[in-house]
């Protein structure tokens, strides 16, 4: 009878379907979760590079709007302070502003971005050493692998802009594939040419 009995447990269903659901869930909520974020990712991924891209526009014209009313005015801001205000307000929502990283290095020519600045390899060995003869093209007193000058430039210069952000991976599990630390670094950049503001 006691055989019998424990024999009916084990060959018993009912409940089955609830404890596959319970063991199934959890790993089809991370699955789902991971697929949102991802999503997410990819939606703010979009709106730095469009924001980038409209601040890069605006940014070429010079202009500043040192105005006393209107969107990100301010009588005394430079153009940085409002090229950085308007970039701001176009992440607003989606992205902490405050943690926006927005960089711009000008050249003279297209050419030029992302080049060494010239040097003289006086020992023949295939890169500059300390002591080679340079052109200070960026005026910062050494030499760089990089001739871009910090800033926005001048009428007609080339401008990159790099604009970085911090954006933190909430699903567990992402975080052992994606990003450092639990945040995953999103970048966009946009290149313009200035213009001639300075003959207007």
């Amino acid at each position: 009878m006691r055989k019998r009995w424990f024999g009916n447990i084990f060959r018993r269903s009912e409940g089955s379907t609830t404890v596959e659901y319970a063991l199934i869930l959890p790993v089809l909520l991370l699955f789902v979760m991971g697929i949102l974020e991802y999503c997410m990712i990819m939606y703010a991924s979009s709106v730095l590079d469009g924001a980038t891209a409209n601040a890069a526009r605006l940014a070429k014209t010079g202009y500043n709007n040192t105005a006393n009313s209107g969107y990100c005015a301010s009588p005394t801001q430079t153009q940085s302070q409002y090229i950085t205000c308007i970039m701001q307000g176009l992440v607003s929502g989606l992205m902490n502003p405050a943690n926006l990283t927005i960089s711009s290095k000008s050249y003279a020519t297209f050419g030029d971005i992302g080049q060494p600045e010239p040097y003289t390899d006086v020992n023949h060995l295939g890169h500059y050493v300390v002591g080679d003869p340079y052109t200070d093209v960026n005026g910062n007193g050494q030499w760089d692998a990089d001739m871009g000058a910090a800033g926005l430039g001048g009428a007609g210069d080339i401008v990159v802009y790099t604009v970085s952000y911090p954006w933190p991976i909430m699903t567990p599990i992402m975080k052992n594939f994606i990003g450092t630390n639990g945040i995953l670094t999103l970048s966009a950049s946009a290149v313009v040419k200035n213009e001639p503001y300075n003959t207007q």
